[in-house]
């Protein structure tokens, strides 16, 4: 019976929660687009913008600063972090203000989105409902991941899509204890929404499909919105050097981000808001190629001038606005030389993979797209075209690939002065040269006592002190498939393993063991020679990296403190 409370009974709770988080932040931006009709007097929303979108963000500066202190933007990818890090301990005060704050954004026009609050808040009420409640603290991460996944699938109408996001973004694993809970949630959460707001796709689609010559042309596609996404990371990193190099304050970025932002906004008001209702009208044939790169290139803009000036919004829907937009776009371009291409499809891959590409969630991001719009017909083109742009992004901005699952680790590797420690970490202290090393004739019936004898699971196999092979326990455990009791190590062994070199830095372990979660990693003098040095600690390796990382929060809480006068 308390398993089945603790699968069942309190993810359909949870998921309460997070569908009734989604309705309020709905209810919210209506009342607040309602309000702005009330204050637009002057009869044009273009006009209004220029007004009202700085005053936005001076408001918003001045609540941030004052009452929401350390706050960051509650993107999706952000709230995933919190509870990684936090272990599932969220702010539901901050929960509650960045919706607020975001709900009247968007209700007077700043292109932003709402899922991200709308994850955090779902997440925060489940963190203050937990607090309430006698629950084992290891399930706590899990039980607030199901609280953001329930949010996602009521916001979305998309339930597989917000499990896909627990598994995917947050836990990083698959097992029974973690799939029902997320399953609950989820599909209550939605079942919430639905009955409250219907069953409705949040754009309507003409009837698409996809043909070969679409897929042959996905990479090219893919590479532009990879380039896309990169103009809107330069762009966004453009703004805050300008800030920083004036050394601006947060009202002084706010009101200019503010102006520009509504500047732009009265040029172009079909950028403003969340855009969904745009989409719709694309897909129906109302833009056509030329207004519709102008619009993607607009949304890019003032999003990355919005979250530079510090303001607080999601990002899922201006990507899906840009992807489908640009899309569009260079759809059409191709059209006019290859028929057979049609602009709507590629439109609608670029919603995927733009998301995608900002998120790093290829998964999370096809499925979520694929549920909105209610249309399962193109998941092949946009799966392809999702992991593809992705691809293409981390290569044009050298991302670290590997940062989500060392986070499931424990360590936030984005950040900057972090990363920078530990790409100057040599991993010479960490190397211990004294474990039993082995040759590839040995019969393993010889060794084993001193394997046991032994504090590492993991020994070098050597020819002539050149590494060729490395022998786990979990390779000596398949002896029991074998009936020859003659075996050899290299009949067992994991032949040309992966290694570090003796130049190797903390960041490249870090990249090792996201890929294999091993406790010693082999070292050599070069890839060339492959010359055996020792093998590398890692759990020596990792109790350091806790102190440097321990270290960076305390110099960053000494310097606020000295800032604040404390």
């Amino acid at each position: 019976m308390k398993s089945f409370v603790k699968l069942f009974v309190i993810p359909a709770i949870i998921g309460v929660i997070g569908g009734f988080s989604a309705i309020l932040m709905r209810e919210l931006i209506k009342y607040s687009s309602f309000s702005a009709l009330q204050f637009d007097v002057f009869g044009n929303k273009s006009n209004f913008y220029i007004i009202v979108v700085p005053i936005l963000f001076l408001f918003s500066a001045f609540v941030i600063k004052k009452f929401m202190e350390d706050a960051t933007n509650p993107t999706i990818d952000s709230v995933a972090r919190s509870i990684i890090l936090r272990k599932g301990r969220l702010n539901y005060k901050k929960g509650i203000a960045s919706v607020i704050l975001t709900a009247i954004n968007i209700g007077f026009g700043v292109p932003v989105g709402r899922e991200g609050p709308i994850a955090k808040l779902g997440g925060s009420l489940t963190s203050f409902t937990l607090d309430h409640i006698k629950i084992e603290g290891s399930n706590i991460p899990l039980l607030v991941s199901c609280g953001v996944s329930s949010a996602l699938a009521a916001t979305f109408n998309a339930p597989i899509a917000a499990i896909i996001f627990g598994l995917e973004i947050i836990l990083g694993r698959l097992s029974f204890d973690v799939i029902i809970p997320l399953s609950i949630a989820s599909a209550v959460g939605t079942i919430i929404s639905r009955y409250f707001l219907g069953n409705y796709p949040a754009f309507y689609l003409p009837k698409l499909s996809y043909t070969y010559i679409l897929i042959a042309f996905i990479p090219i596609f893919s590479f532009l919105f990879a380039l896309f996404v990169y103009s809107f990371e330069t762009v966004y990193g453009f703004v805050l050097s300008i800030y920083k190099k004036f050394n601006l304050s947060v009202y002084t970025q706010a009101l200019i981000g503010g102006f520009v932002v509504g500047l732009l906004l009265y040029f172009y008001p079909d950028a403003a808001s969340l855009g969904y209702d745009k989409v719709g009208q694309l897909f129906g044939g109302k833009f056509n190629y030329e207004s519709a790169v102008v619009l993607s290139i607009v949304k890019l803009i003032t999003l990355a001038i919005t979250f530079a000036s510090g303001m607080f919004g999601g990002v899922f829907a201006p990507s899906i606005f840009g992807g489908a937009f640009f899309g569009f776009a260079i759809g059409g371009f191709f059209h006019q030389f290859i028929p057979a291409i049609n602009p709507l499809s590629v439109a609608l891959i670029g919603t995927a993979a733009t998301t995608a590409s900002i998120s790093s969630a290829p998964f999370r991001s096809t499925l979520i797209v694929v549920e909105l719009a209610q249309n399962y017909h193109m998941i092949v083109p946009l799966i392809i075209g999702s992991v593809m742009t992705m691809y293409f992004s981390h290569l044009l901005e050298e991302k670290m690939h590997f940062s989500r699952s060392v986070m499931q680790k424990g360590f936030d590797i984005t950040n900057i002065n972090y990363a920078e420690q530990l790409k100057n970490l040599k991993i010479v202290n960490f190397i211990n040269t004294t474990l039993i090393t082995l040759k590839k004739g040995d019969f393993v019936r010889d060794i084993i006592f001193d394997l046991m004898k032994s504090s590492s699971s993991y020994f070098a196999v050597l020819d002539d002190s050149k590494l060729v092979g490395v022998l786990s326990f979990r390779d000596i455990r398949l002896l029991g498939e074998f009936k020859n009791h003659n075996i050899k190590v290299e009949d067992v062994m994991t032949q040309n393993p992966s290694f570090l070199t003796i130049d190797s830095r903390g960041l490249d372990v870090f990249e090792f063991i996201s890929r294999i979660d091993v406790d010693f990693i082999p070292v050599v003098i070069s890839e060339d020679t492959l010359k055996y040095v020792g093998m590398l600690d890692v759990n020596g390796f990792l109790k350091y990296a806790s102190f440097l990382y321990f270290k960076e929060s305390l110099i960053s809480n000494n310097s606020h403190k000295k800032e604040n006068g404390l």
